[in-house]
C-alpha cells in the first residue's frame, strides 16, 4: 500500500517535471439533505485559491439518485465565476450528468464516475476543458482500514472534450488524486487530498498541484450499520 501511495504521489510529477507547474488551494464546504434512503439533496461552495488569490469559486446544487446498491446517477447545476488573464471574472452556468459505480471486494471500495457536463459558455477566450462541455471517466479506489476512521483513497480522472480547429473529442487533461477520507459516525465528513492537474495536448497551459480540503454536514441521516453504509468515493471536489 506504501508502495502504491508514493507510486500515484510522485509519477505524474516525475513525467510531466519538464513542465511549468503552478500550486493553488482548494476548499469545498457542504450541506446535504436525505430525502429518504434513495434520493438526497445537496448545496456546495468551492473556492480555488492561487498566488493571485480566488481564482475560481462556483456554488452547486445537486440531486442524487441510488438506483440499487451499485448505480447512482445525480444532476448537478453550477455557477462558476472564474478570472481572467486580465484580472477580471467571467461568469457561466453548468450542468453536470453524472452516473457513479461502486463495488465492495473486501475491505476495497472500486468505482467508476462517468460524467458529460454542458456549459453556457463554451467558446469562451479562457475555455477550460475542466469547465466547458466535456466528457469525463474517473477510476476510483478507497481502503477501509479495519478499527480505524481513515480512508485512504486514489483516483485519476480523464478529461476529453472539443480542441480549437480539430473536429471531435480529445483528451486534454489528467487529475490523479491521492488522499484522505475521515469516517466518523454521526453527520460530518472530512477529506483532505493531494491532486496534481496534468494538461494534455495544450501548449503553454499551466499544469497544477492542489492541496484539497474538504467538509460536509448531512442535516438528516438514513440510519444503518458502519458496515452497510457506502464508502465514499475519492473526492467531493468535481
Amino acid at each position: 500500500m506504501r508502495n502504491l501511495v508514493l507510486s500515484l504521489l510522485l509519477f505524474p510529477i516525475v513525467v510531466l517535471g519538464q513542465n511549468s507547474t503552478v500550486f493553488q488551494v482548494w476548499n469545498e464546504i457542504g450541506v446535504g439533505y436525505k430525502l429518504d434512503k434513495k434520493q438526497s439533496l445537496a448545496f456546495d461552495l468551492t473556492t480555488r485559491h492561487g498566488a493571485g488569490g480566488v481564482q475560481t469559486f462556483f456554488p452547486q446544487i445537486s440531486y442524487k439518485y441510488k438506483l440499487n446498491k451499485y448505480i447512482r446517477p445525480s444532476l448537478d447545476y453550477r455557477y462558476i465565476g472564474s478570472r481572467t488573464e486580465e484580472g477580471n471574472f467571467t461568469y457561466q452556468h453548468r450542468l453536470n450528468v453524472n452516473v457513479q459505480t461502486n463495488y465492495d471486494l473486501d475491505r476495497l471500495q472500486l468505482g467508476l464516475r462517468a460524467r458529460y457536463q454542458f456549459t453556457t459558455n463554451r467558446l469562451a477566450a479562457n475555455y477550460e476543458p475542466e469547465f466547458g462541455e466535456a466528457f469525463r471517466i474517473k477510476p476510483s479506489i478507497v481502503y477501509d482500514i479495519k478499527k480505524s476512521v481513515l480512508l485512504p483513497q486514489a483516483s485519476m480522472e480523464f478529461f476529453t472534450g472539443p480542441m480549437d480547429g480539430q473536429q471531435g473529442y480529445h483528451l486534454n487533461r489528467i487529475r490523479w488524486s491521492i488522499g484522505l477520507g475521515f469516517d466518523w459516525d454521526g453527520p460530518h465528513t472530512l477529506e483532505l487530498a493531494y491532486l496534481y492537474d496534468q494538461r494534455i495536448n495544450s501548449p503553454g497551459s499551466l499544469n497544477r498541484a492542489i492541496l484539497n480540503f474538504s467538509y460536509g454536514y448531512s442535516i438528516r441521516e438514513v440510519k444503518s450499520s458502519k458496515n452497510q453504509s457506502p464508502r465514499k468515493a475519492p473526492g467531493r471536489y468535481l
